[in-house]
């Protein structure tokens, strides 16, 4: 195919970039790499958006309700309304733990610390030295009264009661006991998970009493309050330590090992955790994004209605083989949490929505791929934005990219709704129109002031398609024009001198504006280039600057068009000539066209020049447009635009002089379009009609093709009726002469 392409010398061409475009390019991708590098930097504020963005399309579409044995007893304001304010007594906590153990609770994990001894227990009530100076009792009276630790921590042997405790700020030395085994693939991930130094763990004897101990603290990571993720490790220093949510899941399936997946290779880090059969994928940072449904209280039981014992029928189902979290929704306790739904949640409904999306299988995933994918998405769509809007206009540019950025849009929402995969399409977006604004900005103060120099120069005096050809190549400005076929346009008004005799000058201006702009539009619709204004004339061409095999079809169908508006600027009297005093007649217009080689190019001086059209088919055209009046006919064209636009609808006037040519010139009235060319009436005017110019020399027959022209044009052609009433009045003074001739 290469030795083909030699032997028929071709080339591809790749578009040459002008030196603006050049340092337009540069610049925009100088911008591009400046990009590409503060978004893998990865600032506060760009993650900030990003995770708007995911809560953003949380809200959109939340996680379904699913069937999964999670239920929340809830210490709500109705228990304490009943029970007393909090915190209630650790017999109520001991009575609780029985009634869900009893009702077949497969976990029951409290979402909060007791660090320290009950202070409602009667063991505790007795110490105190107020008490025993009332009472007249010493302290060994506490060993003979209940300790409600002691019944707490006995309640808690042998049932499946996960308790929490919490990360705090500071140092100490408090850890809790760790109840399950940990088992690593891949490298010691302590350096990836989210670590404390301080700590605040439950009574010793509690801990001691319970299956697991989990804690209950959120991510660190999160921001502006919004819970968003959950800690399923923490690194305790010496020791992982796994969360409530982890410890409750390994509760309830009886397993007795967590076993952590990280990577070999540096950087450390989490890829997911196993419990019994569920694989938990994490963040590097060993956490789990917590996709929340909406809050629905069909998964919460009241902590009152389980100790009332009322109701253990109706309980039991709720109860038997679930994870029980038990917490808090009063509005005293301060547990209240944001999440992205924008809903204030109880931090337990949080603990037991993880728990529910473990159980469901539905996650959230960030993969380790997805930053890169980022990276090179925003760098080929960068990339490409500055190379649209370098090249291309400005509406263009924009056009693309607001369908690249609907692109990232409808994909990063594809994968999230069917994948629950996380993708960024904040900072391909943004980087986009922030290139876009710059590209543009760029260069309409640097790269593009030499073509709005050249705008604001020549706007007024060459037409706007030669004028986007001079911005493409300023060189163009220069003297001198090529040579090549061209069609030429005249257009006059028929009567102008006696109308503006009868007209005032501001009149005269107001009519030639108005008839004028209808005329020009009518002509730059066809593609022509305005030459110039020639007091009651225009002169328009075709065929340049910009070439158009066309160019004769272009003419004549702008002299149709011009032909049916003058028609509405009469019927309409857009001049308001009806509405004078001394109304005046109709405007009337002649136009004449010829096809022929010329020189086309900037004419005059240095100092001053204009682009025009000079050669012999410009005098031709005039002089075409010049025989119009006599024939009475309102468009004349040239043998020569007969033959380039062949199909359009002509009626022939014969060979005229014309004046300062040696040779006479056949001539041909527009009648209509290719349309009309084919239709029964043109096709029987026209057969009617050159029977009449073949027997002009035989008066009986002429006049008789002559009324049957007048007849067939009065019906679909009234515009003709003018020039046979001229033709009628050649033909009368044609026989009068034949007549005296004879005589003589």
């Amino acid at each position: 195919m290469k030795r083909l392409r030699r032997r028929l010398g071709h080339r591809p061409r790749l578009p040459v970039l002008t030196r603006a475009q050049s340092i337009a390019l540069a610049f925009g991708l100088a911008l591009v790499v400046l990009c590409t590098a503060f978004r893998i930097a990865d600032p506060y504020n760009l993650r900030l958006a990003r995770e708007l963005v995911f809560d953003a399309f949380q809200r959109a579409e939340p996680r379904a309700d699913s069937d999964v044995p999670v239920r929340v007893v809830d210490i709500d304001e109705a228990s304490l309304a009943r029970l007393g304010q909090w915190p209630w007594p650790r017999s109520e906590l001991a009575r609780l733990v029985e009634r869900l153990s009893g009702l077949g609770a497969a976990a029951i994990a409290f979402d909060m610390v007791f660090p320290e001894p009950d202070r409602l227990s009667p063991a505790r009530l007795v110490e105190q030295p107020e008490v025993m100076a009332a009472f007249g009792v010493d302290r060994s009276l506490s060993a003979l009264v209940p300790d409600y630790d002691r019944s707490f921590a006995a309640s808690l042997e042998g049932k499946p009661v996960v308790l929490g405790f919490a990360a705090i700020p500071g140092v100490n030395d408090e850890r809790p006991g760790l109840k399950a085994g940990m088992a690593f693939t891949g490298q010691d991930p302590r350096m990836a998970l989210p670590s404390f130094s301080a700590a605040t763990r439950n009574l010793p004897e509690l801990d001691a009493a319970a299956r697991g101990v989990g804690a209950i603290t959120v991510s660190p990571l999160d921001t502006h309050g919004v819970i968003r993720q959950l800690p399923l490790l923490w690194n305790g220093g010496a020791r992982i330590y796994p969360s409530l949510v982890l410890e409750t899941l390994r509760v309830m399936h009886k397993d007795s090992t967590l076993l952590v997946h990280s990577r070999n290779e540096e950087p450390f880090a989490v890829t997911n955790v196993r419990v019994g059969p569920y694989d938990i994928p994490t963040t590097s940072s060993g956490e789990l994004r917590v996709r929340f449904g909406r809050e629905s209280r069909d998964r919460v039981v009241s902590a009152w209605s389980v100790l009332s014992g009322a109701d253990d029928a109706g309980l039991r189902p709720l109860i038997d083989g679930h994870a029980v979290f038990v917490g808090t929704s009063a509005t005293g306790l301060y547990d209240h949490r944001v999440t992205p739904l924008g809903d204030s949640v109880p931090g337990v409904l949080v603990q037991a929505q993880a728990l529910e999306q473990i159980l469901a299988g539905e996650h959230l995933r960030r993969p380790d791929w997805a930053d890169p994918l980022e990276w090179a998405w925003m760098l080929a769509l960068a990339g490409l934005t500055t190379l649209v809007a370098v090249l291309c206009a400005p509406i263009t540019a924009l056009c693309y990219g607001g369908a690249m950025a609907a692109l990232t849009c409808v994909g990063a929402w594809i994968a999230f709704s069917r994948g629950g995969v996380l993708l960024d399409p904040t900072s391909s977006c943004a980087t986009g129109l922030f290139l876009y604004v710059s590209m543009i900005s760029f260069r309409y103060f640097v790269s593009d002031r030499d073509r709005r120099f050249v705008r604001q120069a020549f706007s007024r005096y060459v037409a706007p398609s030669y004028l986007a050809q001079i911005e493409k190549n300023p060189a163009s400005l220069r003297l001198g024009g090529d040579e090549r076929s061209m069609t030429i346009l005249f257009v006059d008004i028929r009567g102008f001198t006696a109308l503006s005799e009868r007209l005032s000058p501001t009149e005269v201006v107001e009519f030639l504006n108005t008839l004028f702009g209808r005329l020009s539009t009518d002509i730059l619709a066809e593609g022509g280039t305005i030459d110039k204004y020639i007091g009651d004339s225009i002169m328009a061409f075709w065929n340049a600057p910009l070439q158009m095999p066309d160019h004769a079809a272009r003419a004549c169908r702008a002299a149709l068009r011009m032909r049916e508006t003058l028609r509405e600027l009469n019927e309409t009297d857009a001049f308001h000539f009806r509405r004078r005093p001394d109304p005046l007649p109709d405007v009337a217009i002649g136009i004449g066209i010829n096809v022929g080689p010329a020189l086309v190019g900037n004419m005059g001086s240095e100092s001053r020049f204009n682009y025009s059209v000079v050669g012999d088919a410009v005098n031709v055209a005039s002089r075409v447009e010049g025989q119009a009046k006599p024939l009475a006919a309102d468009a004349l064209v040239a043998e020569s635009v007969s033959v380039a636009a062949s199909d359009f609808a002509y009626l022939e006037v014969g060979a005229l002089d014309l004046r300062g040519k040696r040779e006479k010139e056949k001539l041909f009235i527009l009648v209509g379009d290719p349309d009309t060319a084919r239709t029964v009436d043109f096709l029987a005017l026209k057969a009617c009609h050159t029977e009449l110019l073949a027997n002009m020399e035989n008066p009986v027959v002429a006049r008789r093709r002559l009324s049957e022209c007048m007849r067939l044009s009065d019906l679909s052609f009234p515009d003709l009726r003018a020039f046979y009433a001229r033709l009628g009045e050649r033909l009368e003074a044609a026989t009068s002469d034949l007549r005296r001739y004879g005589t003589t």
